[in-house]
């Protein structure tokens, strides 16, 4: 193991652009630059998971009957929100999620986890959620579930 160098490296390094070294520069320096492609959204795509047609828009729940919450009436759940998350965010919901008690190995695949997030990316309170009729939850989970693990 006394054998086994590392070199101390940042972020530049691995980005010509924001350094100002050349690709040659960074070689002689003993450093191997590496790109890595970004794709980019087409400008015509405004959503990530984007409604193919003849399917259904899995992100916007549809309750089978009213609820009614706080003298409101709803007929549907956006969680559209759910595109706009950020590494940030996931971090909040599973520092939130520890604090519930709950434990599971795959705690993004729990009813807990799913109101949870849905309570981010909708803005309503987490009673609002806790009471919904449990087939509206049942929806709203396998929706937070399906994007997470969505392969598309």
């Amino acid at each position: 193991m006394d054998n086994v160098r590392y070199m101390e490296s940042s972020r530049e390094d691995y980005a010509g652009e924001t350094t100002g070294e050349s690709g040659d520069a960074r070689e002689r320096a003993g450093k191997t630059a590496v790109n890595i492609p970004v794709a980019q959204p087409a400008d015509s795509q405004k959503s990530l998971l984007p409604k193919k047609e003849g399917e259904e828009d899995l992100l916007l729940i549809r309750y089978r009957k009213p609820f009614v919450f706080e003298d409101e009436t709803f007929t549907e759940l956006d969680l559209h929100g759910l595109e706009d998350l950020r590494g940030r965010d996931l971090t909040a919901i599973e520092k939130a999620f520890n604090k519930t008690g709950v434990s599971s190995f795959l705690p993004e695949n729990t009813t807990t986890y799913a109101k949870i997030v849905a309570t981010k990316v909708t803005g309503l309170p987490a009673e609002y959620f806790e009471d919904l009729p449990v087939g509206e939850v049942e929806k709203i989970k396998h929706a937070v579930v399906g994007f997470f693990y969505k392969d598309e």
